[in-house]
């Protein structure tokens, strides 16, 4: 009697536990929040970054920009190098992306999908914010490069998004970006970014390199590197458009 008593409760617990699996896994839209704390810090902060851009083992070209971002949303990207990119400027505000050339002396309103240099979109250097910018799901777990990750689906909750779709694979063991695949609306692989060289920066440990591989092309790809990233109070008025001439 006692042993059946004993069954009884054990399958009951089994059905209970088997009835409520959602509490085993943790909510896809919060992995990938996690993964752009890690990204990116919260606030006010600049970085000065360099493009690379590859064409097998020759490089092709070497982009050097200044970016200053406030609240995810508003972000000031200034060209600095080559000498015949300065002055040019782009500048975001939620989903407006604007560029600034000297030669037109006025903002031109752009697409966050165009490409800003090599493989890397306006989108990529201007806007780190996958958790507000795509709906999540989880598509299943694997082993990538040696990291147990958790494999994500991402889907832009509007068509003003830098992708349509990505697939996104992010470290089980600490919530840190590994790899993204990312996508056309008709479904066509664009390019990869392995997210590369964590570092201690701005109060956390950051990837400070991107590899950015061209899915069409597979001899071409562009390193994205940030030389620093630093917390920084910076003023609403450098968000406009009226700030970007000061910059030519």
């Amino acid at each position: 009697m006692k042993r059946d008593r004993v069954s009884s409760f054990a399958f009951v617990a089994l059905l209970m536990l088997s009835a409520f699996p959602a509490f085993a896994a943790e909510d896809p839209n919060a992995i990938v929040a996690k993964a752009d704390a890690i990204r990116a810090p919260k606030g006010s902060y600049e970085f000065e970054a360099t493009v690379t851009s590859f064409d097998g083992e020759t490089k092709k070209s070497e982009n050097g920009y200044k970016v200053y971002v406030k609240d995810l949303d508003h972000s000031l990207v200034e060209f600095r190098t080559p000498a015949s990119e300065k002055g040019k400027s782009l500048l975001m505000v939620s989903e407006d992306l604007w560029i600034y050339l000297p030669n037109v002396k006025k903002p031109v309103r752009i697409p966050l999908q165009q490409r800003l240099v090599g493989d890397v979109s306006n989108g990529d250097m201007a806007r780190a914010n996958f958790a507000n910018d795509y709906t999540a799901t989880l598509s299943g777990a694997d082993k990538l490069n040696g990291v147990d990750v958790d494999v994500l689906e991402l889907v832009a909750n509007s068509p003003n998004k830098t992708y349509n779709k990505i697939r996104y694979w992010v470290s089980k063991s600490d919530g840190r970006p590994v790899q993204a695949e990312f996508f056309t609306v008709s479904g066509q692989s664009l390019k990869t970014v392995n997210f590369e060289d964590f570092r201690s920066e701005a109060g956390g440990v950051r990837p400070m390199r991107l590899v950015f591989h061209d899915t069409v092309n597979k001899n071409k790809k562009s390193i994205l590197e940030f030389k620093s990233i630093t917390k920084k109070t910076l003023e609403d008025n450098m968000f406009t458009k009226d700030y970007m001439k000061t910059l030519e």
